[in-house]
């Protein structure tokens, strides 16, 4: 590995990039060693999960494989690797979005003329659903489950845990017949709607920032995981992933505040 590296100070590179694909190559050789591979003959499938372990976002995967690629090309190795992480993977960070936040796209969205239209714009904020799930959706998909306000239909599984959402549907449920959709608007206008808010905003959340986010409102009501998997449509790799995000924001708060109250 030395001997790559001393070519990339010849060649000018920085100390920084340096010190990061020194980094990147000892925990690719820790992966070879792991799984009793050599430099002609890894799983890439293995090399992406296990590198998934330490490297969380797309930018710092790309990197990554940057530093393996250029390293197998040093050696003589002709491979090519892919840099784009697979989208089910854990890659993309977790990105909390605010109470104060949220509130500013429920005044926006009061500003819709359509009160279905609202209520599918708020079913995407407050409960993570997609355009095309909502548009699957009938009057009957709305019920309780165990005295808990859900929303029901097929795969698609959801508490519902906002007050205004719950109104909105039990009114919903009073004036329409349970065979009929739950709104009369088509997934194409929610999603053209929902970009049309973002762009208004200034903002750049796509609706997998929401369900993440009510993710984490279930989570930090203590739900399981398991629980949480299933009522959230994401995978236990996501979820185990912003559970740790949460745990680890939370231990910092803890450490921050005892050592402040020490000082």
């Amino acid at each position: 590995m030395e001997d790559f590296l001393q070519s990339l100070i010849e060649d000018g590179y920085k100390k920084n990039t340096i010190d990061t694909y020194r980094r990147v190559l000892r925990y690719f050789f820790s992966f070879l060693s792991l799984y009793n591979y050599d430099l002609t003959d890894f799983d890439e499938d293995k090399l992406y999960g296990y590198f998934s372990v330490r490297y969380k976002t797309e930018k710092s995967f790309r990197t990554a494989m940057s530093a393996i690629q250029h390293y197998l090309k040093f050696k003589g190795i002709k491979r090519r690797l892919r840099f784009v992480p697979p989208e089910n993977a854990e890659f993309k960070e977790f990105r909390p979005i605010t109470d104060d936040e949220i509130k500013r796209i429920e005044l926006a969205l009061s500003s819709l003329r359509s009160q279905d239209l609202q209520t599918a714009m708020l079913l995407i904020v407050h409960l993570g659903l997609s355009p095309s799930e909502i548009g699957k959706l009938k009057v009957s998909s709305f019920g309780r489950f165990m005295g808990i306000p859900v929303l029901q239909e097929n795969k698609i599984k959801r508490f519902v845990i906002n007050p205004e959402v719950e109104e909105r549907l039990s009114k919903i449920k009073e004036e329409k017949l349970p065979i009929s959709p739950l709104l009369s608007t088509t997934p194409s206008t929610i999603k053209v709607t929902f970009h049309r808010i973002m762009k208004q905003l200034d903002r750049d959340y796509t609706v997998a920032d929401f369900k993440d986010n009510y993710v984490a409102r279930l989570l930090k009501r203590g739900l399981p995981i398991d629980l949480v998997v299933e009522y959230s449509g994401r995978s236990l790799e996501r979820v185990s992933y912003i559970n740790r995000v949460l745990n680890l924001q939370s231990k910092a708060d803890v450490i921050e505040k005892s050592l402040k109250e020490k000082t």
